[in-house]
């Protein structure tokens, strides 16, 4: 069978119980976080992710350029909260789950209401000259907007190419 993914098709598709390769697949699709945050308390707490050496009581991880990853928040307090940072501005991601794209004038991300779990999936930026190492962080745009908030987190963007054995 040949299958052409427009709408009215995949609506019958799915009403027939039918399958489509393509469309199947991304049916099946599980998503395994790279880096899962529970937001509890008004804080961030790292449940997943390759820990950077958290220096501080901020949250910390490290990412591979060029990579895409899943970055999983379950909101666990009572009130809605935001993760942005500079590190997603202008980088397009996939959004799974009930939460609402945030911009603002350098940073970008989503807001998580009460008791849900949104999944972001995206590229790793890269530097597209010589790179750099990238520092970032992340906050709440509602309770971590000053640097000495609670609602802070930090992230490391890291070029593993060119390392001893690497590619």
């Amino acid at each position: 069978m040949h299958c052409r993914l427009v709408p009215l098709m995949v609506l019958a598709m799915v009403l027939t119980g039918g399958s489509c390769g393509a469309f199947a697949q991304a049916e099946e699709r599980e998503y395994e976080p790279d880096v899962i945050l529970v937001i509890k308390e008004k804080a961030f707490h790292m449940v997943k992710g390759n820990a950077s050496g958290q220096h501080s009581e901020h949250p910390a991880f490290s990412l591979s350029s060029g990579e895409e990853i899943t970055l999983e928040l379950r909101n666990e307090d009572t009130l809605p909260h935001e993760f942005v940072s500079p590190m997603l501005f202008n980088v397009p991601f996939a959004l799974d789950g009930n939460g609402v794209f945030v911009k603002l004038p350098n940073a970008a991300g989503v807001r998580v209401d009460p008791g849900r779990v949104v999944r972001l999936t995206f590229d790793v930026p890269q530097d597209s000259k010589e790179f750099q190492n990238m520092y970032e962080v992340f906050w709440c745009n509602v309770h971590g907007k000053q640097h000495g908030d609670k609602m802070r987190g930090e992230v490391l963007v890291v070029d593993h190419r060119g390392e001893i054995g690497g590619g």
